[in-house]
């Protein structure tokens, strides 16, 4: 009976790298997808058809299992944060990106997200970063502009400088949103969080359609219309896949996953949109792969020198508490 609360916790880990796996290989299927829907759709109306898809397959869990859900009014703040960084303006940047540079490139710079994940994580909530992790975060962001100088103008990327910058923005933006999900995460469900960010993305890309005055429509004559259902559908999956890892995870653990997304959107973009890559590119791949490697190994080497401190610290004051208890009863 005793094992029992281990081989849960064991099982719950487990299902949670399954989990993250394969949130991130699909999220690198929707930069293809998204990448030929922008041959028809516009980059609003695109989003406001992806999202409000997306709130439909969300509303019979919110009739159900969330009815009885409440926020707190201090929470109001966060939700909206999480909101506006993703899928709001995180998914403007990314389409847009999508327009200039190729889903390949845009997945290589995706590989970003986990040491920015952790910047952030620390800026924000005010934990430890090593100066050391500092080099490899230096050098992954040299890597990414070595990536977009070295990038050749092609049909696929006709500007891959500017494509490659909003890309770079549109990580930023989803790393403090997954900070600020990860803090919620102690008062609210996973998928319940996931709902209110498509519910709020429905909502944004439908007003702004609007007010750009952009028809939202699906195009059913085309086969694209299979690839707004899949979209749509993958981000109610993601998010839930994504968010329940994180519930169990903790970002150092969920961080080395995401390096699966540049190998899933670079051959995912060679298969279905014939994306290729030059010499300088791929040397620019390799840097920002190293940078990050860098980046967590000195982070994960402080902070295995603080375990190992702290384990120090607790065995010698239990050695002094022994100690005064042998005194005590000699006395």
């Amino acid at each position: 009976m005793i094992d029992l609360p281990v081989k849960h916790k064991l099982s719950s880990k487990v299902i949670a790298y399954i989990s993250i796996s394969i949130a991130v290989i699909l999220y690198g299927t929707s930069l293809t997808a998204t990448k030929i829907c922008l041959n028809e759709y516009s980059t609003l109306s695109l989003m406001a058809l992806r999202m409000c898809l997306s709130t439909i397959l969300f509303i019979p869990f919110f009739l159900t299992i969330y009815r009885n859900v409440k926020v707190d009014k201090s929470d109001i703040k966060y939700i909206l944060l999480m909101v506006l960084c993703e899928p709001c303006l995180y998914f403007i940047f990314e389409t847009n990106a999508l327009k200039y540079t190729s889903s390949g490139q845009a997945g290589v710079l995706s590989s970003l997200e986990p040491v920015l994940i952790i910047f952030f994580a620390r800026m924000i909530l005010k934990e430890k970063f090593p100066r050391l992790a500092y080099i490899g975060l230096g050098i992954a962001i040299f890597g990414s502009i070595l990536l977009s100088l070295a990038s050749d103008v092609t049909e696929l990327a006709p500007r891959p400088v500017l494509g490659n910058a909003l890309q770079l923005g549109a990580e930023i933006l989803t790393c403090v949103s997954i900070v600020t999900t990860k803090y919620l995460m102690d008062k609210y469900p996973p998928f319940y969080l996931a709902g209110i960010a498509v519910f709020g993305g429905a909502i944004f890309f439908t007003g702004m359609c609007f007010i750009a005055g952009e028809p939202i429509h699906l195009i059913t004559s085309s086969s694209s219309v299979y690839l707004v259902g899949y979209l749509g559908v993958l981000t109610v999956v993601a998010y839930a896949l994504y968010n329940s890892s994180m519930n169990i995870l903790s970002a150092s653990k969920v961080s080395p996953f995401l390096f699966l997304l540049p190998i899933s959107a670079l051959l995912f973009g060679w298969f279905f949109l014939g994306e290729t890559s030059n010499i300088l590119q791929m040397i620019s791949c390799f840097v920002i792969f190293f940078g990050i490697y860098l980046s967590q190994t000195f982070s994960k080497y402080v902070e295995r020198k603080e375990r190992d401190k702290n384990a120090l610290n607790k065995l010698e004051f239990a050695e002094i508490t022994a100690t005064v208890t042998d005194e005590e009863e000699i006395l």
